[in-house]
């Protein structure tokens, strides 16, 4: 993994947008001459004007604008952003892409998503690098926690992966620029827009299966609705749950089953082959895997590096080892409940 940078020609154009070239940033970053005084500057510009003073951020300085949080990111706080920057936000769909499109957004619906993001990027507490506990942890964001049926569901946490130097966010967000000082808080630059769960698992699940166009997870889904599966099946929905789930693709089925329906697999054999898929101890994302045995409700399965592509395999006691897919699309997929990662192959016990 590449590490984040503490010396980004970001950073450069951001200290001279906060304070003195020298010890602004209260990081070290760069090193003065011997005689002049090396205590850091208290910074004297807020997290806004920081972000505005840099070309990088603009985008992230329109959707501020747009959503009326300026007022919020420029007040006492402390706060930490983790601040996605205009590459991360053309990795989006219009209009949320680009600062001319959002400056042009008049839609409200629109305005609250786009407030919705923002809020689910910012943390009310002065978080620095050094404050990040290495491995897995988590943070509770600025944005409201939504409610189904009066009852809240978990969108407003973000997951970190700290190893040495590298910090990542939700799996496959990275950040690239840390510790950039402000008078209420502290930056972090990221290369992803995170974008908070709106479903649960088995709602991803069901939804990808009931595509128009593409459908995938059909098998696993007859296989999570039949009765003999129901305790799986609950805890893929539970807005309670907090799960990762190895999700075989329809292709991973159809090499299991050659030319046999899902239906005659007993009951017993499904059961166990659905529960080497389903770690129900917390989310794992694809920053925090490594070679090992990991627990799932079935037992344990093997999870190895990959020998093409990156990334990593999971095999249980027999069968060919299931590539864990590499794309936005396919891996730390998140969900209010727990996260996804695809598959190319069924686990078998």
């Amino acid at each position: 993994m590449s590490t984040f940078s503490l010396s980004h020609p970001w950073l450069r154009s951001l200290r001279l947008a906060a304070v003195s070239l020298c010890g602004a940033l209260s990081l070290g970053l760069m090193a003065c001459d011997d005689d002049e005084d090396t205590t850091p500057a208290t910074p004297q510009q807020n997290i806004v004007q920081v972000a505005q003073g840099n070309p990088a951020f603009s985008t992230l300085v329109a959707a501020v604008t747009k959503a009326d949080l300026a007022g919020t990111l420029t007040g006492t706080g402390p706060f930490t952003v983790f601040a996605p920057t205009n590459d991360a936000f053309a990795r989006l769909s219009p209009p949320f892409n680009n600062a001319t499109n959002i400056a042009a957004i008049t839609d409200a619906s629109q305005i609250a998503t786009l407030r919705g993001i923002l809020l689910y990027h910012v943390v009310g507490a002065n978080v620095r690098a050094a404050d990040i506990p290495n491995g897995a942890s988590n943070r509770t964001t600025a944005r409201p926690a939504s409610t189904v049926g009066g009852q809240a569901i978990n969108d407003n946490t973000i997951y970190l992966t700290k190893s040495g130097a590298n910090v990542f966010i939700n799996g496959r967000t990275r950040v690239v620029t840390a510790d950039v000082a402000a008078s209420n808080g502290t930056i972090h630059a990221i290369d992803r827009v995170l974008l908070p769960p709106s479903q649960s698992i088995a709602q991803l699940v069901i939804a990808r299966a009931q595509a128009a166009a593409n459908p995938e997870f059909t098998f696993l889904l007859q296989a999570l609705q039949r009765p003999a599966a129901a305790q799986i099946l609950t805890a893929a929905g539970s807005s309670s749950a907090n799960v990762t789930v190895f999700a075989p693709t329809d292709a991973a089925f159809r090499a299991l089953l050659g030319n046999q329906p899902l239906s005659s697999v007993p009951d017993a054999d499904l059961v166990a082959i659905l529960s080497r898929h389903v770690i129900g101890t917390g989310r794992v994302f694809s920053s925090d895997l490594a070679p090992g045995s990991v627990t799932t409700l079935g037992g344990p399965v093997t999870v190895a590096a990959a020998t093409t592509g990156g990334g990593f395999t999971v095999r249980g006691g027999s069968g060919t080892a299931a590539n864990i897919g590499n794309t936005d699309a396919t891996v730390d997929i998140l969900a209010t409940n727990g996260v996804v990662h695809v598959i190319d192959q069924v686990i078998r016990p």
